[in-house]
């Protein structure tokens, strides 16, 4: 993970740019699953309210699965938790490859199986990820954050930030983004990259 590499050889970076930025994973399970089951019992949503509740507790002591992964994501990414005011089925997600005329049908059914594939062979080490102890950084901080992201939820990010001893940090918020901040903001992206990271590289 590249917040390891920044702690590790800190020699190497300019500044640390996180998006979408895990501090804790089982912290983001948590705010996750609540956002959609809150969700859920607001809308009056039988469905999701019964797959959420069948894993309840969550995490909890039970392992975190992949099957459990999947039912938790859903419904947070339904109600916008992956990209903000979008329809729940995600079409924009997952039909955003179809504009490229670079990807073919097979280029397209590589890219989601390799994703299947990447978290069945991760998952161990991502389940371990916690910096929540890390009050330190050694080099500058910029996090971008989704204001409606509950897919990796800003709410975790934006706490860690606020009592982190950095030379210089900022939080950048994206009112108008879930997780996928530079394909739902990509101007504001680019501006906040030329206008708040390059000077911390190019003086």
């Amino acid at each position: 993970m590249a917040t390891n590499a920044a702690l590790r050889r800190p020699d190497l970076f300019h500044a640390y740019v996180g998006i979408g930025q895990v501090i804790n994973t089982r912290v983001n399970e948590e705010l996750s699953f609540a956002y959609g089951l809150e969700r859920a019992r607001a809308e009056g949503n039988v469905e999701a309210v019964t797959e959420l509740e069948s894993i309840t507790p969550y995490p909890g002591d039970e392992p975190i699965t992949r099957d459990r992964i999947i039912i938790t994501r859903k419904w947070p990414q339904h109600y916008g938790g992956l990209n903000a005011y979008r329809d729940a089925e995600q079409d924009y997600y997952y039909g955003a490859s179809l504009l490229s005329p670079d990807y073919d049908c097979e280029d397209r059914e590589a890219f989601f199986a390799g994703n299947v594939f990447t978290l069945e062979h991760v998952l161990d080490e991502f389940l371990q990820v916690d910096f929540s102890g890390v009050g330190e950084f050694p080099i500058p901080v910029v996090m971008f954050m989704g204001r409606h992201d509950y897919t990796t939820p800003s709410a975790a990010t934006a706490e860690w930030l606020q009592r982190l001893d950095a030379p210089y940090k900022r939080a950048v918020w994206f009112e108008h983004s879930a997780h996928m901040i530079s394909w739902e903001e990509p101007g504001k992206t680019l501006l906040n990259l030329v206008e708040q990271v390059r000077p911390l590289a190019v003086p």
